[in-house]
């Protein structure tokens, strides 16, 4: 059975109305693409201190355990977020503003962690990036595009980017 791409749209939680808006410029320029929205929340800003890593894990490394001797690793508990990162053949981000915060604080992080152990590519949407290829490269986002401020004119563009032909 041949199936369109599975592409999962991740926004803000007040994101609903844009997040409907940029589905929908995704599946006009892909038709054949099923888009499926889910809404993130942002962190809280801790209240003492600068903003930042807060300590989040990295996107991981692969280790051949079994080569090393060892038996098994630490498991993480699965989130409704790997759940459907595993159904998906794309994960896209939508942030105003890329800057060292929201790459590793919230929604792009969030979208990594659940896509990087099943090798899915994580695409930021961003109105303003403010971080370098490196770094977002580093933080494991396979593309960065500026919409600037028509996220939904530029959304089509992007789709027809990352989508195959077929799609």
């Amino acid at each position: 059975m041949d199936r369109g791409m599975h592409v999962l749209l991740c926004v803000g939680e007040d994101g609903d109305t844009l997040g409907r808006a940029l589905a929908t410029a995704w599946r006009d320029a892909a038709p054949r693409c099923v888009v499926e929205i889910v809404a993130l929340a942002d962190p809280v800003p801790p209240a003492d201190g600068p903003p930042g890593r807060g300590g989040q894990a990295g996107a991981g490394v692969f280790v051949p355990l079994e080569s090393l001797g060892l038996a098994n690793a630490a498991v993480r508990e699965e989130s409704p977020l790997d759940r459907r990162a595993a159904a998906a053949d794309l994960v896209v981000v939508h942030v105003a503003v890329l800057d060292t915060t929201t790459l590793h604080e919230g929604r792009v992080p969030a979208a990594v962690r659940a896509a990087a152990p099943l090798a899915v590519p994580v695409v930021v949407l961003a109105g303003r990036s403010e971080v370098s290829r490196r770094e977002w490269s580093g933080a494991g986002v396979s593309g960065l595009h500026e919409t600037g401020p028509d996220a939904v004119a530029a959304t089509a563009r992007v789709a027809r980017t990352w989508a195959p032909s077929w799609a």
